[in-house]
């Protein structure tokens, strides 16, 4: 099988969020594929079959050091940027089968960065939000964080998105406070068990440019991840997020999402809004991807 090693939502080496892309796993066992992801536990494993039904063009599926992921938004980009630059797929749009069914993914040659093949972008349907999360208990969050009450958002309230996957969306005021978190990740894995949260997606606005864009951090003490450098999915349940407080007009559908710095990994994320009759459908997910390594892998 042909290993690969792949930088997302990022046209340069070593920045973004890497992911493992592993090609042709028909046959394998899903004790291998586990074995294949703890060898490799620094990034997420994308493992690529062949479609099993008409509905779809390729199947993913997506596993870490500890357990399967139902879908992995950087690993799906990394995935189909191997096989764009395989020629194993073209320009255009293919149905992807993973855990959460089939999605679109498309891939466009249009207004690139330099030395990016393609924009990958996948569509996901609206999360899921629960209701705001009592301030009291966003308090005990932003404590585990080490992030000054004071520096909370004073108007839009932290909330659970579920797609997938779970979040919790922090809003803070300032984006310079995202320099300045150091997260007591023991007591994190408490509060994200109590509330059923599997990372913390801690984020701010910044509208001094067109589009607009928001810096983020991501904590994943529950998936083995300290820190996320480039998250796709969350992404998409901000979307939903700002969605739901007005935060777009008419004409302003789109955003940027920068992440990463921190980690001396930045990545962007584009984000863009499919609206119908004036409700939110979609958001659709978009970066570039970039080939660190390739092989063979010895089973």
């Amino acid at each position: 099988m042909r290993i690969f090693q792949v930088d997302a939502f990022t046209s340069t080496r070593f920045t973004g969020n890497p992911a493992i892309v592993v090609l042709d796993a028909d046959g394998q066992s899903d004790a291998t594929l586990q074995a294949v992801a703890r060898e490799f536990s620094h990034a997420e494993v994308a493992f690529v079959f062949a479609a099993a039904g008409p509905d779809h063009d390729v199947r993913l599926r997506f596993f870490n050091a500890r357990k399967e992921a139902a879908f992995v938004g950087h690993a799906t980009v990394a995935a189909h940027a191997v096989l764009l630059t395989l020629g194993r797929r073209g320009i255009g749009v293919w149905r992807q089968h993973s855990g959460t069914g089939v999605i679109e993914v498309a891939a466009s040659a249009a207004q690139l960065p330099s030395g990016a093949q393609a924009l990958i972008e996948f569509r996901q349907i609206v999360p899921e939000l629960d209701s705001p999360l009592p301030f009291k208990t966003t308090l005990l969050v932003a404590e585990a964080l080490r992030l000054p009450a004071t520096q909370l958002h004073e108007i839009m309230p932290a909330r659970i998105a579920r797609k997938g996957s779970t979040r919790l969306l922090v809003p803070i005021a300032d984006p310079r406070q995202l320099d300045n978190l150091a997260p007591n990740f023991d007591t994190l894995l408490e509060l994200g068990t109590e509330l059923g949260a599997e990372g913390f997606f801690v984020f701010a606005l910044n509208r001094n440019a067109d589009p607009w864009s928001t810096e983020s951090r991501m904590f994943c003490p529950a998936l083995g991840i300290p820190e996320d450098p480039v998250s796709g999915n969350a992404h998409a349940m901000l979307a939903a997020y700002l969605w739901e407080l007005g935060h777009f007009g008419k004409n302003s559908a789109t955003f940027i999402g920068h992440q990463g710095r921190q980690m001396q990994r930045p990545g962007q994320v584009s984000v863009r809004l499919e609206v119908d009759r004036g409700s939110l459908i979609a958001a659709h997910i978009g970066g570039t991807a970039v080939i660190v390594s390739e092989g063979t892998l010895a089973l």
